[in-house]
């Protein structure tokens, strides 16, 4: 199963398979699979409070290509560091709202991405380097027990974002991501009355 292919049954039935071989995606592939992207923003956007941030495609694109590798790495389960240096590599501009929700159309999946690697060992590079890519894509990992390392500066200053961050965080009851005024205001404000039943638990600062 190529790019497109991987994303569309991805997105639409949540089950996928990659190819046994890591080779480099062609020009027609990652165009096709931006053409999927696009759509699934617009379909993605229903949901969001407020006006969704703009669509990023380098974003949406890289993180699509980002996932899929993983799986690769992962069914091959023979990943190395330096497979990991040379087809996972990082996102390379600064956290914008934008990139942030359009890298989360796929970045959303990294849950469980890590439980799909759970037959590794807990130290094995790949497992490591899905809990860090995790920690600094705080947006897309809530509930993965993890903190986020990354800045979330754009979620906060974004109300759509943080909205969602806050419903997400709720969702998953990831108490370890309200360490952060801004967010476990939101966070308190979107509970209001209903603590006791929709997070028993729920401790504020």
């Amino acid at each position: 199963m190529n790019l497109d292919a991987f994303i569309n049954h991805l997105v639409r039935e949540g089950q996928v398979t990659v190819v046994n071989q890591i080779i480099p995606f062609t020009s027609q592939e990652l165009q096709d699979t931006q053409t999927i992207l696009a759509a699934y923003y617009q379909n993605d956007i229903l949901e969001i409070p407020g006006t969704a941030p703009a669509f990023d495609a380098d974003a949406a694109l890289w993180a699509a290509g980002y996932i899929y590798r993983i799986v690769q790495l992962t069914m091959l389960r023979e990943a190395e560091k330096q497979d990991i240096i040379d087809w996972l590599i990082p996102y390379p501009f600064p956290a914008t709202a934008a990139n942030i929700y359009s890298a989360d159309l796929c970045l959303r999946y990294l849950p469980d991405l890590l439980s799909l690697s759970k037959g590794m060992a807990p130290d094995a590079p790949l497992v490591q380097h899905i809990r860090e890519i995790a920690m600094q894509w705080p947006f897309s990992s809530t509930g993965m027990n993890l903190p986020a390392t990354g800045d979330i500066a754009a979620i906060i200053a974004s109300p759509p974002l943080l909205q969602t961050y806050a419903d997400r965080i709720i969702a998953t009851r990831d108490q370890n991501r309200c360490n952060v005024p801004a967010v476990a205001a939101i966070v308190t404000t979107s509970l209001g009355n209903y603590a006791g039943i929709l997070w028993p638990d729920y401790k504020t600062n």
